[in-house]
This record gives structure tokens, sequence and C-alpha cells, in this order.
């Protein structure tokens, strides 16, 4: 038997917003961008000659799309934004976690059987500590020991960790999966910069892969690697410590071009393969001057050259060589088999290459993990919108569930005939949380039936009626407040001496971003803020973690009684993008009770109390 390493899984991202060649000839024209002379490419004999067979194309477009080799690059900011705005929208972080996350799905491994997180960037959005820490708290519990290394590296980065995760992977025969994440935001390195080539050329991306090691009759995955330091290319390429670009686009070109196709045949020589032999080349996404001439030293014809990546989000340093493997695969030419070569050059002098034969089966077994099996959880208002899927969830995880309802038994009975289906551990209670007996019957019956829960997690709530403030009435004021605060603050108090993991309440975008008709619902979310914000000390005091989770406007809530300018009026205020299903929230919900950062959320603490806002744009 042989021992491979493979992608098992991969996955990529872009920033959101889409530059244009367009755009940026206009801010060309608009006196924004410099350096483009547009008489004399509009004299030139092959752009003439270009015309003539694609009228239509301006002068710019030909010089940045066909002779530079890039279409649209994606920005994480809007163009042109300042530094502020660059620096408030996604990050390295953000990129890598989305790329990680697809990567993890596609390998179908839980992020618990990863046992390093290797990660690396040449923009990152903190100092200390390194951005894999970070990273890692997205996929994994808070008891996760696993390791996690950051390098500071830029075109190069993903080929240095791959190298030594392989290390890793070979002094460590007990480990089997690591992670392995590159990401840029190359236009944080643009906001002072006037000159269009660095516009036309970069852009924001990261790029992930799952490096499994497995046993296989012959050699496959990972034939060959190598990495290596030219200091010539040292002050030709960086950023200041201003976090300024700095380029010779000369140097550069000339330098990495040499980088590129020497270590390319450095690797081929190691692998006993001809250029022939290779089936896609994968160079450092880095425009047409580079790549074609490396293609041309290397005898590789321009077909079998890959630049999808170059040509439609722009050169993503790094993260272009993982993206690219993860675009291949999800076109579906990433085909058992095929051969492989990838070569790369640039930021500091560092220039690297491998070689990658696609397995002809890279099925993964790995152990079938159900976070919460062996926790029972007791979650309110289980028939509700979100309840309801929160329970699903829960029991597709292995949790044992005691499900509170007040008076829905249709939906009780649907919820019921669902958790069946997964062979969960479950019993419902029916309480009205508008009656305190019922209520303390509740708590009875729990502690009558129960020594120990896991967790606790509240999502029963009403909105109460949607009239102005003046009209509602004091006896409305009491009823919202009686179910929506003093139910929930009277059962966690009771049951304190029953809980040992996690207690999650669920607030709402109503206490931010109030509208008129919610009066009532707002000051008895308000209400269980305080308690929560106040009840974490002690809770902490006894290992119980608190977590406020405040969801935007989601479908089958709220969302149901608002008119569509007041739900636009609400998005806009917090920076909503989309409206969420109740499904979406309930998966970042029940992961909340568990890992210390979820995607797409925005957190703070107020004392002990973990407050999580989702769907809040990263921006506020």
């Amino acid at each position: 038997m042989v021992e491979n390493f493979i992608f098992s899984g991969l996955g990529h991202s872009y920033g959101e917003y889409e530059v244009t060649n367009e755009m940026l000839e206009k801010a060309v024209k608009d006196g924004r961008l410099d350096g483009f002379d547009e008489e004399r490419i509009a004299g030139n004999e092959d752009y003439l000659k270009f015309i003539n067979k694609n009228p239509g194309v301006s002068p710019f477009d030909y010089f940045a799309g066909w002779v530079m080799g890039f279409r649209v690059r994606n920005h994480v900011a809007p163009f042109s934004s300042s530094r502020e705005k660059v620096y408030k929208a996604q990050t390295a972080i953000d990129l890598s976690v989305q790329a990680i996350d697809k990567a993890l799905k596609d390998a179908c491994i839980h992020p618990d059987n990863i046992d390093a997180w290797f990660t690396s960037t040449g923009t990152p959005p903190l100092q200390a500590p390194g951005i894999a820490s970070v990273i890692k708290c997205y996929f994994t519990n808070w008891e996760n020991q696993t390791l996690t290394s950051t390098i500071t590296s830029a075109c190069v980065g993903f080929n240095i960790n791959l190298q030594r995760a392989i290390e890793f992977l070979k002094c460590n025969p007990e480990i089997k999966h690591v992670v392995i994440a590159h990401a840029e935001i190359l236009s944080s390195l643009l906001t002072e910069i006037i000159d269009f080539v660095p516009f036309v050329t970069f852009g924001d991306g990261a790029g992930a892969v799952v490096l499994s090691k497995v046993e296989g009759n012959k050699k496959e995955g990972l034939i060959s690697i190598k990495n290596n330091e030219d200091l010539r290319m040292l002050d030709n390429l960086g950023a200041d410590k201003h976090g300024n670009l700095y380029m010779n686009p000369s140097n550069v070109k000339k330098t990495a071009t040499f980088d590129i196709t020497r270590s390319g045949k450095q690797v081929l020589k190691n692998s006993k393969w001809d250029t022939e032999d290779i089936d896609i080349f994968i160079p450092h996404q880095t425009g047409h001057a580079i790549v074609h001439g490396s293609a041309e030293q290397l005898n590789i014809p321009r077909e079998k050259i890959y630049q999808d990546v170059q040509l439609y989000h722009g050169n993503l340093s790094g993260a272009s060589i993982p993206a690219a493997l993860s675009e291949l695969k999800l076109g579906g030419s990433f085909k058992s088999g095929k051969k492989i070569l990838t070569a790369t050059a640039g930021l500091g002098g560092e220039f690297g290459a491998f070689t990658y034969i696609v397995p002809e089966n890279i099925s993964i077994k790995t152990a079938d993990l159900k976070e919460f099996e062996g926790n029972t959880v007791l979650l309110t208002g289980s028939t509700g919108s979100l309840g309801f899927e929160v329970a699903r969830n829960l029991a597709g995880k292995g949790a044992r569930i005691i499900l509170h309802y007040n008076s829905n038994e249709k939906k009780m009975d649907m919820l019921a005939g669902e958790l069946k289906n997964l062979n969960a551990d479950f019993e419902f209670i029916k309480s009205d949380f508008s009656d305190p007996g019922d209520v303390n019957n509740l708590i009875a019956t729990i502690k009558t039936k129960y020594k120990n829960l896991d967790y606790l997690v509240h999502t029963a709530a009403i909105t109460g009626s949607m009239k102005r403030a003046s009209e509602v009435t004091d006896e409305e004021v009491r009823l919202v407040a009686q179910v929506n605060q003093s139910a929930p603050v009277h059962i966690i108090k009771a049951l304190f001496g029953l809980i040992r993991k996690a207690v999650l309440y669920v607030g709402s975008v109503a206490e931010d971003a109030q509208f008129s008709g919610s009066s009532s619902y707002v000051a008895s979310k308000q209400g269980l803020h305080g308690f929560a914000a106040s009840f974490a000390g002690e809770a902490h005091s006894r290992g119980i973690r608190s977590i406020y989770y405040m969801i935007g406007i989601m479908a089958g809530g709220m969302a149901d009684l608002l008119s569509p300018e007041q739900i636009r009026k609400v998005m806009t205020s917090i920076g909503q993008k989309k409206l969420n299903t109740p499904a979406e929230i309930a998966e970042k919900v029940v992961s909340s009770l568990t890992r210390p950062k979820i995607i797409d959320t925005f957190d703070t603490e107020e004392g002990m109390l973990l407050v999580r806002r989702d769907s809040y744009s990263w921006k506020r």
C-alpha cells in the first residue's frame, strides 16, 4: 500500500462586489485613475487588427481584458472605496471561513475530525493572534485543542503551508485530516493608489482545501512539492508600513516568470513527468504576461492553462491556486487520473510548485459525529417557526430534547412525526406561559423527570398587537411581558441547579431597529436582555455560558406582520443582506451553543454575556 496525500475537499470564496473593466475605464476618464494612454493603444496595430474581429471593444477594455488578462475582479467593498470602508468590509478571516466551510462540506468531514488548521495571508485584519486561531472558532467547540498555524505570506503562502501540512501528517501517524486556507483582501492595499494597473490586476478572495492522508494501491494525490526563495524580488513588490502597495512591474514580470518556470521544472523532474504528461497547468493567476511567458518556457500549450480565476475574479495572490482547483472541481474538470502542475512566485521572492494526480476515489470515511449526542436540551416555543427548526436541527445532531409548546397541537403532531423519522429522543410538555401556574407545573415536571439539563434554549415569544404605543393597552403590555420575559426568567432561575453547559436566549432585531407597532414586544425583549446580562455573571461562576442571540428579520417570524417598506427599513438599518429562513437561523442558533464564533454574525460582550447579532452587517 502507498501513503497518499489528497485534496478530499475544495472550496473558494470571493469579495461580494464585482469591479468591471467598464467601471475602471470610467474612473480613468473621470481622472480618478491614472497611467493609461488611450491614444497609444487606439493607434496600436494589434488593437486595430483586434477590433476588426471584435468591434465595439474599447482600447481600455482591450488592454485590460485581452492584453493583461483581467475582465472582472471581486472586491469586498464597492469600487472605489475609502480605506475606512475597505477595513469595515469582509476580511481575510471572513473569506477564509466561507472557503473552508465549502471545503469541509465537499469532503463530507465534520470539523471535529480536522487535526490542524493552517492558514496564510499577506493582508491580515489583526496583528495578533494569528488568523488561524480565530478561523478555527467558527468550526469547533470551546474545548477543541487542535493545532493552528498562521504564516504571513502572500503569493506562495498556500504552497508553503501545503508542504508544512504534509510534513506534519508524516510526523503524526494518528492524524489524518488538516485544513489549509489562504485569503487576501488586496483591495485594502489600493486605497491610496491611483495607477490603473493594480486596480485592473488585483482581487479579493480565498481558497481552501481539506488535505487527507489515505492509503492506496498506487501513487495519487500530491506527487512532488517544492518551495524556494529568490531575494531579487524582495524590494520589487510589497506593501509599505502604511499598507500601500509598491511594485516594479518590469522586474516583477521578469523575476516571477523565471521563478515560476524553474520551480515548475523542479517538480516535473522530481515527479519524473515530461511536459507532455501535464493535463492542466495552474499558474499563479497573475496576468497574461507572466502566465503565458512561463507556459512558453515550460513548453506547455495555452489550451492546457487554467486562467478562469484570473479572468473573472482577479489576481488573488496565494488564494489563486486553491481557488482554481475548487473551480475546476465545481466545473467537472477535476477528473480522476488528470495530471496537474501548479507553480507560483511573488511577494518576498518566495516561489514554489507542486504536481498532483486527481485520485480515482476521494471518498473519505470518518466517524459519524453527532455533537449533541448524550446531551439533554430544554427548548421553549418548539412549535413556533424558529423553535420548530431548532428542534429538528438538535434532533439531527443527536440531542435528547424536552420540547415545550403552548397550544398548537397540529404543529406539535407535525414536529413529532419529523422527529420520529430522525429516531430522536424527545418529549413534549404543554405549558401556557401566560399562566404562572402552568409555568410552575412545567418546572415541577422537568425537576421530577430530569436530573440534569445540558442546554436551555428560549425561543418562545409572542409579538402582541402592532398598534401604536399610545394605543397599546396595559393588559397587553402585561401579557407580552409575562410570556416573553417573566416566564423565561422564572424558568431559568428555577432550573438553574440542573443546567450544566449553556443558556441561549433568542432576542430580536426589534431591540436595535425599532419600528412602530412593536412597543410591548420590544420592551419585553429588552427586559429579557437585561436579565440575561445580569444573570450571566452568576452562570459563569458555575461554568455555564450565556448567549443572547438577536436574529434579524426572518421569514415566518415578525416579517409576516410587517409591510414590505417596514422590512426594507429594518434590513437597511442593520445592513441585513437577505431575508433569512427559520432553518438558516436555527442552524446558527444550535451551533452557538458550542461554537465560539458563527459565520455572518456580529458579536459583542456585555460582562459575561455573549450578545450575538445574526445577519447584522460587519460594517456595523
